[in-house]
């Protein structure tokens, strides 16, 4: 009797550990804190094509939080995004359920409709209050459906100084994209930590009436031009048994 109750102890404690070891494995990275860290796992190959069978694997946020919730229960309640990237580009994939898509009502003010965005801090001062270079806004609007592994439209603070591609493509829910944006002289290394955010503007009629925002630190929409409210996205390589922390 006693060596049975040592070895179902002995298996408790196996089960225990197991359990409590990152899930990595089964993931190319380890899942996000939610509304701080997102993990951009490396290297991994993705292909501009409005398919996301390169995502497989990939980490996807749900975002349903903002400072304005849409009036629609099928309009822009919820977006999701992952992010990735290799030695030369980073990707974004953003989906947004939305059974009416509004776009193409307010000239180049994409953030007054329909419209995803994306934000970047790869200056190396994650604690900066203003714009420099390094640092960029990118707002890609439904307009652009249709353009597969192309250059597409966007608007956002130092937007015009990144060259973003991508594909654009309608889902059976709404709309939704897959962006590539050259990294330049950066280079991805594990555990690095670069600034981050994601957020989706939305309209049920003309002007904007929802706002989501992934970055718990931004509570009044203020990432187009104050980047220290952006959250904070860490490297990670694929493969890796060690989860780092956002430095």
């Amino acid at each position: 009797m006693k060596k049975k109750i040592v070895s179902v102890f002995a298996i408790v404690v196996v089960l225990a550990v197991f359990c409590a070891m990152p899930v990595v494995a089964q993931s190319k990275a380890p899942a996000e804190v939610t509304g701080e860290v997102v993990y951009i796992p490396f290297p991994v190959t993705i292909t501009l094509d409005g398919k996301t069978d390169d995502w497989a694997g990939i980490p996807i946020q749900a975002v349903d939080r903002g400072p304005k919730k849409s009036p629609h229960s099928k309009q822009n309640r919820v977006f999701n995004f992952a992010v990735a990237a290799d030695d030369a580009n980073l990707y974004v994939y953003m989906h947004s359920v939305d059974a009416k898509i509004v776009t193409g009502k307010h000239g180049k003010d994409f953030w007054n409709e329909d419209s995803m965005e994306f934000y970047f801090n790869l200056s190396g001062d994650l604690a900066a209050a203003a714009y420099k270079p390094g640092i960029f806004q990118i707002n890609i609007n439904p307009g652009n459906i249709g353009k597969n592994n192309a250059e597409l439209t966007v608007i956002g603070t130092n937007s015009e100084t990144v060259k973003v591609t991508g594909s654009v493509f309608a889902t059976e829910d709404g709309w939704a994209f897959e962006a590539a944006v050259p990294l330049g002289s950066f280079k991805p290394e594990h555990g690095k930590t670069v600034g981050f955010q994601a957020q989706a503007n939305g309209t049920t009629t003309k002007d904007r009436d929802s706002k989501l925002i992934w970055s718990k630190a931004d509570k009044a929409d203020a990432s187009y031009n104050k980047p220290n409210v952006f959250g904070k996205a860490v490297f990670f390589k694929v493969g890796s048994t060690d989860v780092p922390k956002a430095q």
